[in-house]
């Protein structure tokens, strides 16, 4: 049962992922300077990134859910709450620390920090509701 819980959180935040990016897509790719079809999809047509994400996400799943039982996070609110906090304290300034030593635009940064904030979140509200 807790190996469903943290895959459907995993698949919950991927899903989320998808929508974020989705939404900023045309934003990420100017900054980016990512080679576009006309269509505005990327040329690269991999989908290890996708799959390397699913496995990432489940393992951040798994730590939250350790993390939560062992802090006696209960409920949808406050589960919600800490995975935020967990988002927006521990992952996206990380992915500050690590973008700012690379030449990469500010707004994709912040585009990433974003979706640290909203993934851990909905991941948060998983672990604490169930």
């Amino acid at each position: 049962m807790e190996l469903m819980i943290v895959i459907a959180a995993a698949i919950l935040a991927w899903v989320v992922g998808a929508i974020w990016y989705r939404l900023a897509d045309r934003i990420y790719a100017d900054a980016s300077a990512l080679q576009v079809r006309n269509i505005g999809h990327p040329l690269s047509r991999s989908v290890t990134p996708y799959l390397l994400a699913g496995v990432a996400l489940v393992a951040v799943s798994g730590m939250m859910r350790v993390l939560f039982l062992r802090a006696g996070i209960d409920g949808l609110l406050p589960g919600l709450g800490w995975g935020a906090g967990v988002g927006a304290f521990i992952v996206a300034p990380w992915f500050l620390i690590e973008n700012t030593y690379s030449p990469r635009p500010m707004v994709m940064t912040l585009i990433d920090m974003g979706y640290a904030l909203l993934a851990c979140a909905v991941t948060g509200a998983v672990m604490g509701a169930i």
